[in-house]
């Protein structure tokens, strides 16, 4: 099928998005100029019925990964209740290639820590444990863009996040409309 996208690349049109009540604003992983060559690869640690505690240890421990990689990543808030691991690409792969290195990152994260994570996307057979998505890595695939306000309680924001951040104390609720303007 076909679907049409708005470009939005000024103030202006971010202005017009939000006098359209926009909640929230996705984004793609890659440009206008070169679609098929994400500048990013997202793993999206999902907990659903998981301790956030448990999406907290993932996720250092896919900074752990990346660092002995040397691969830089970096975090968000997802504006729900999972962070974002976003690693960026600068359009080097193409979006199965993004897709295969999530998945091998999350492969390496399940086989060492089982009890924490899993590949399983039904959410029953889970058994509380942090699903680890690779599948948001595709030709228009989006992720709620950093900043951006979630249609949730709270009205959450998807908030870009220093690694120091992520730790025991991280609350992705307090990261709202009323605090985003502060950071």
């Amino acid at each position: 099928r076909e679907l049409e996208y708005f470009l939005c690349d000024d103030v202006e049109s971010i202005l017009y998005l939000a006098n359209l009540g926009s909640i929230p604003l996705h984004v793609w992983a890659s440009r206008v100029g070169s679609l098929e060559r994400p500048d990013w690869c997202i793993l999206d640690l999902d907990p659903k019925d998981a301790p956030f505690a448990h999406v907290v240890q993932l996720a250092r421990a896919i900074h752990r990964l990346c660092q002995r990689i040397e691969l830089p990543c970096f975090a968000k808030t997802s504006g729900g209740t999972g962070l974002h691991i976003l690693i960026p690409l600068a359009g080097q792969l193409t979006h199965a290639e993004a897709r295969s290195l999530a998945q091998l990152l999350a492969q390496v994260i399940v086989r060492d820590d089982p009890q924490l994570a899993t590949l399983t996307r039904t959410v029953a057979r889970r058994a509380g444990r942090v699903y680890l998505d690779c599948m948001q890595n595709g030709h228009g695939k989006t992720i709620a863009g950093p900043f951006s306000a979630r249609a949730v309680a709270g009205a959450r924001v998807s908030m870009p996040l220093r690694w120091s951040e992520v730790n025991a104390r991280l609350d992705p609720a307090a990261f709202t409309i009323k605090t985003a303007l502060a950071r």
